[in-house]
């Protein structure tokens, strides 16, 4: 933990500010739900939290189950990273940035079909991925993540009508379980 060298001071409701400069290094932007952590007695822990990061264990199955039944490459991301995925060297993808088009996507609230000559980057490093659709996570009118399949395999074949399905099956679980 390093000082910032900010000193903030509570109001009569309990409330202080976050400062701009932390805001933007942290990306927490208005809206955002941040999680508390006491520690040492003395300590506030502030996170940024992600449903679906609670749901890690279920996003692993649930990508498992689609990358077998589909053949194609599947990532559960939340509205910053990749938080599980499947598919012949995706692991190395588990933890990484996912891009602007992708945070796009996640905020309009509405499936997009990939066009193969569209230039759509999915990572914010300059990964060659070639998704082919990329549907998001919709809970109680809260965008919290996306699945997308992709392939580096084959870039002109698209997702077929049953694939689709069981995609929107598999978020619309995902979306049950936390609005339990």
């Amino acid at each position: 933990m390093h000082s910032t060298g900010i000193i903030k001071k509570v109001d009569n409701l309990g409330r202080i500010v976050l400062p701009k400069e932390i805001r933007k290094k942290l990306k927490i932007r208005e809206n955002d739900e941040l999680e508390m952590f006491i520690e040492n007695e003395d300590t506030i822990l502030l996170k940024k939290y992600s449903a679906m990061r609670d749901l890690k264990k279920d996003c692993m199955i649930y990508s498992e189950l689609l990358h077998r039944e589909t053949g194609f490459k599947v990532l559960f991301t939340d509205n910053e990273k990749i938080i599980a995925c499947k598919g012949k060297n995706t692991a190395l993808l588990n933890g990484e940035e996912i891009s602007e088009d992708v945070i796009e996507v996640i905020n309009g609230r509405m499936a997009y079909s990939v066009n193969t000559a569209t230039n759509f980057k999915v990572l914010k490093t300059d990964e060659n991925l070639y998704p082919k659709v990329i549907v998001p996570i919709i809970v109680e009118s809260k965008t919290i993540g996306s699945v997308i399949l992709f392939s580096d395999d084959e870039p002109r074949r698209g997702v077929k009508d049953k694939e689709y399905d069981l995609l929107r099956f598999v978020v619309s679980l995902i979306a049950m379980k936390l609005e339990i």
